[in-house]
C-alpha cells in the first residue's frame, strides 16, 4: 500500500499540510483507480439487477437494428458505437452499461487532466474530478438514463483537455492536433446538435486567449475543417432530407410562445436550469473550501461559460423557447468543476479541507449506488415501478410459450418494443418512430398496453385470437402488469409453412 503521504509531499503549496498517513489519505490520493471500481460496481449492479431495460436502453435496441446516416431527432454516433459493442459483446444488457459507464469513466478521466494542465497539482485534479459526483444528471440522471448527453459531455471533455493542452504547451504545436480537433469536432457534431453551442462558445473563448488564437489561425486550419466537412457531410444530406423529424420535436421540447415578454420566462427557467444543475456541487465546495476560493480562475473557461450563457439567452430572445431542463446544462456547465477548482489557492488550502470534502463525495457515492439498486429492489415502498421493474422477460416467455419465438413485432411504445427486441433477438421490432420493413413472410406478434398500435390496424382483419398475458412487477407481491398480445399468421406466411 501506498504511503498516503507520498502525493501531498511533492506537490507545490502542499507540503505545509501535514497530511497525516491515514486509510483516509490512501482512498483521495488513489481516487482515480476508486472511480475506475466505482464504475464497474455500476456496470456489475445494472447487468444483473434486471433483465429489463428503460426507455433511452430501448430506443438503442431498436435504431440498431439496422444503419443508417441518421435515425430521429438526435445524430446518430451514440448509436453507431453500441452497435460496435453489440458486435463485441453481444446484444445485451451488459454491453449497453459497459458503453455508457466507459463513456463516464473518460469524463472524469478527462476532467482529471484538464484540472492537472491548468493547476498543476495532482490533488486539487483529483478534488474536480471528484466534484463530477455532486452533479446529479452526471452522477444520477446519467446511470438512470442518458445517452447522447453523455457521449456529447465525454468528447467536449476531450476537446477542452486538447486545447488546454495547446494553451500551455511550450513547444510548438504539432500538426497532429489539427487532425485531432477535426475528428473531435466532427464526432461532437455527430453526438447531439446542441453541440453547436458548446463549439461556438469554444471558438470565441480561443479568440480571448493569444496562443489559442494563433493556434485556430493559422491556414493549418484548414486540415480541422476539411476533416469536419468529410465526416459529417453523410449525415448533413440525411438531415436535409428528414428536416421534419430533426426539428418538429426539438421545437416542441423547447416550448416557443409567441406571447409578449414570453422570452423572459424562458431566460428565468436558463438561468434556473443552469442553477439547479450546479447547487449541489456549488454549495459543498464552498462551504468547504471558502477560505482558499481566492485565484482568478482559469480566463479561458470563464470566457467560455460567459458566451455559452449570452448565447443561451440570445436563443430564447429570437426563438422564445420557455422550457429548459438542467440536465440540458450537462455538456456545458460539467466543465464549472474545473474552473472553481482553479480557484482554489493551495497556500490557503487545509488538509481537513480536502479529507472533509472526499468524506461527502464517497457518502454520496455510496447513496448513489443503495439507491439505484433501491429504486428497482424496493418498489413496493413507494409504490412507483420503474422500467426496470416491468416483468418483460417473464412476459416474453409467456409469449414464447404461445409459439411466437422468431417473427415480425410490432409495439405499441418503444419501451415494449425496446424489451420485445431483446427478448427476441432474431426478430424485427417496430414501434411508432422506429420503422422497419415489414416482411409478410414471416409470423406478427402485435404488442401493446393500453392502444392498439396504429401502424398494426391495417393487419387487425388477420387477427384470429388475442389474449391478456400478466404477471407481478419486478421484485414486488402487489401488482399485476398486463400486456395485450396478438399472433398474426399472414396468408403469405401461411402459404409458406
Amino acid at each position: 500500500m501506498a504511503n498516503g503521504t507520498d502525493i501531498f509531499n511533492h506537490l507545490p503549496g502542499l507540503k505545509s499540510i501535514g497530511v497525516n498517513n491515514t486509510v483516509k489519505n490512501y482512498y483521495i490520493n488513489n481516487f482515480l483507480f476508486v472511480i475506475f471500481i466505482y464504475f464497474v460496481i455500476h456496470v456489475l449492479i445494472r447487468t444483473f439487477i434486471s433483465p429489463n431495460i428503460g426507455l433511452d436502453e430501448s430506443e438503442q435496441l431498436l435504431l440498431t437494428q439496422s444503419f443508417s446516416w441518421g435515425y430521429n431527432t438526435q445524430p446518430p454516433l451514440y448509436t453507431w458505437i453500441q452497435y460496435i459493442y453489440f458486435e463485441l459483446f453481444g446484444t445485451n444488457i451488459f454491453a449497453l452499461s459497459i458503453l455508457k459507464n466507459t463513456l463516464l469513466f473518460l469524463t472524469y478521466l478527462f476532467v482529471y487532466k484538464s484540472t492537472k494542465i491548468i493547476t498543476n497539482n495532482t490533488i486539487l485534479s483529483l478534488v474536480a474530478m471528484a466534484s463530477l459526483i455532486l452533479l446529479p444528471q452526471i452522477s444520477w440522471e446519467s446511470q438512470r438514463a442518458l445517452t447522447h448527453s453523455v457521449l456529447l459531455t465525454t468528447i467536449s471533455s476531450v476537446i477542452v483537455y486538447v486545447l488546454l493542452k495547446i494553451k500551455y504547451s511550450t513547444e510548438k504545436v504539432h500538426i497532429s492536433y489539427y487532425f485531432l480537433l477535426g475528428i473531435l469536432i466532427s464526432m461532437g457534431m455527430l453526438s447531439k446538435y446542441s453541440f453547436a453551442i458548446f463549439i461556438f462558445a469554444i471558438f470565441i473563448a480561443s479568440l480571448f486567449d493569444e496562443k489559442l488564437r494563433n493556434f485556430i489561425l493559422k491556414k493549418e486550419i484548414a486540415i480541422t475543417l476539411l476533416i469536419i466537412i468529410i465526416l459529417f457531410f453523410p449525415h448533413f444530406l440525411w438531415v436535409i432530407d428528414n428536416i421534419a423529424i430533426v426539428t418538429n420535436s426539438t421545437i416542441n421540447k423547447l416550448n416557443p410562445k409567441n406571447e409578449t415578454f414570453s422570452f423572459l420566462m424562458g431566460i428565468v427557467n436558463l438561468l434556473k436550469a443552469i442553477i439547479l444543475f450546479l447547487t449541489p456541487f456549488l454549495i459543498f465546495i464552498i462551504i468547504i473550501f471558502r477560505k482558499s476560493l481566492n485565484n482568478k480562475g482559469n480566463k479561458f473557461l470563464f470566457t467560455f461559460f460567459i458566451t455559452v450563457i449570452i448565447t443561451l439567452i440570445i436563443f430564447t430572445i429570437f426563438t422564445g423557447s420557455t422550457n429548459f431542463k438542467d440536465r440540458w446544462m450537462q455538456p456545458y456547465f460539467f466543465l464549472m468543476v474545473i474552473y472553481i477548482v482553479s480557484k482554489i489557492n493551495t497556500k490557503d488550502l487545509k488538509e481537513s479541507n480536502i479529507v472533509q470534502y472526499f468524506k461527502v463525495i464517497y457518502f454520496f457515492m455510496f447513496i448513489i449506488i443503495i439507491a439505484l439498486a433501491g429504486r428497482v429492489y424496493f418498489p413496493d415502498i413507494n409504490k412507483r415501478y420503474s422500467r426496470l421493474n416491468y416483468p418483460f422477460h417473464q412476459l416474453s416467455q409467456q409469449i414464447k410459450d404461445l409459439d411466437f419465438n422468431q417473427g415480425f413485432i410490432i409495439a405499441e411504445n418503444k419501451s415494449i418494443a425496446g424489451n420485445m427486441k431483446l427478448n427476441f433477438l432474431q426478430s424485427t421490432v417496430s414501434a411508432e418512430n422506429f420503422e422497419q420493413k415489414v416482411d409478410n413472410s414471416q409470423k406478427f406478434l402485435i404488442v401493446w398496453e393500453k392502444s392498439f398500435p396504429e401502424k398494426a390496424k391495417k393487419y387487425k382483419h388477420l387477427i384470429k385470437k388475442q389474449q391478456i398475458i400478466k404477471t407481478k412487477y419486478l421484485f414486488s407481491n402487489r401488482n399485476d402488469y398486463k400486456l395485450n398480445i396478438a399472433i398474426v399468421q399472414h396468408e403469405k406466411y401461411n402459404k409458406g409453412h
